[in-house]
C-alpha cells in the first residue's frame, strides 16, 4: 500500500512540475515577443531564387556557363558571405558552385560577393543534393561582362 501512495505522490508532484514548467514558457513568451521574421523577398526587392527544379547530368567533366553571382546577396540562399553561384541564362538556373582552390580563384576575379560582372564557362564535377545542383570546378574560363 505504502508503495502505490508512493507512486501517487510521485505522479502527482510530475504533474505539478509539468504544468508548472508550461505556465512559466508562456509566461516568458509574453514578456519577450517573438523576433520580427525576415522581410520577404518581395518586401526586399530580391527577384525570385530562379531554381527551376531542373537536373543537370551528374559527371566529371560537364561544362557549366553562367553569370557569377553571390547565393546569399542576391536571393538570400546559402551562407553568406562567400556563396558563388552560376546563374545560367536556360535551366536549372543556378548551379551552386562548391568551395575549392579553383573557387578561390573565381572570387579573386568576382570578389567574394560576385554580383554578376563575369560571365564564367567552367568544367568540372557536377553533382546533385536536395533538388540543385553543385559543380566541383576544375578549370574556368572568365569573362567580364560589366
Amino acid at each position: 500500500m505504502k508503495s502505490k501512495q508512493l507512486l501517487l505522490v510521485a505522479f502527482i508532484a510530475m504533474v505539478v512540475i509539468i504544468m508548472a514548467g508550461v505556465s512559466f514558457d508562456r509566461w516568458r513568451a509574453s514578456k519577450h515577443p517573438a523576433p520580427v521574421a525576415v522581410a520577404s523577398a518581395a518586401a526586399r526587392k530580391v527577384p525570385p531564387f530562379p531554381q527551376w527544379g531542373a537536373l543537370l547530368p551528374v559527371g566529371d567533366n560537364e561544362e557549366v556557363s553562367g553569370s557569377a553571382m553571390c547565393g546569399y546577396c542576391t536571393w538570400k540562399v546559402g551562407e553568406a558571405p562567400d556563396n558563388i553561384v552560376l546563374q545560367t541564362s536556360t535551366e536549372p538556373g543556378v548551379v551552386f558552385v562548391l568551395p575549392n582552390e579553383k573557387r578561390a580563384e573565381i572570387e579573386k576575379f568576382t570578389g567574394r560577393c560576385a554580383g554578376g560582372d563575369y560571365w564564367i564557362t567552367a568544367h568540372g564535377t557536377v553533382t546533385q543534393y536536395d533538388g540543385h545542383n553543385y559543380l566541383l570546378v576544375k578549370n574556368f574560363d572568365a569573362v567580364k561582362t560589366k
